[in-house]
């Protein structure tokens, strides 16, 4: 997958600035999910869409001054908005480790579901 065919599937993340966070996420999802089959462009996009979003975050956050700068959140709450990090451990620090942050954004969960899905057994009857 190229960053031109990623941002034409997610035209949101046409013009993602720095270009270089863009491009190493993306040669991370081609050197990763090369045995997904079919799924392979799916899992490629879904992986830069999450990963992007999460440097997106950071950086808002890092922006806004807020002193949590890539702290993994490790709990939320809705009403009354709580947020509580994590103390030693950033997004950043996490983003070439496993997928212990698939469950952060959206395009996490869905891919996610594509791992499990390639993860398990398959058998020919």
């Amino acid at each position: 997958m190229t960053v031109e065919e990623f941002t034409a599937f997610y035209p949101q993340f046409a013009g993602f600035t720095p270009a270089v966070v863009m491009n190493e996420y993306v040669a991370q999802a081609n050197a990763r999910f090369g045995d997904f089959g079919e799924d392979m462009n799916e899992a490629r996009r879904l992986y830069t869409a999450h990963k992007l979003t999460l440097w997106a975050f950071t950086a808002l956050l890092a922006s806004a001054g807020k002193g949590q700068t890539g702290a993994q959140v490790a709990s939320k709450k809705v009403g009354e908005v709580q947020v509580t990090y994590s103390s030693g451990s950033s997004m950043s620090a996490k983003a070439n480790t496993g997928f212990a942050d698939l469950t952060e954004t959206e395009y996490g969960v869905q891919l996610l579901g594509l791992i499990r899905e390639y993860a398990r057994p398959r058998y020919v009857k």
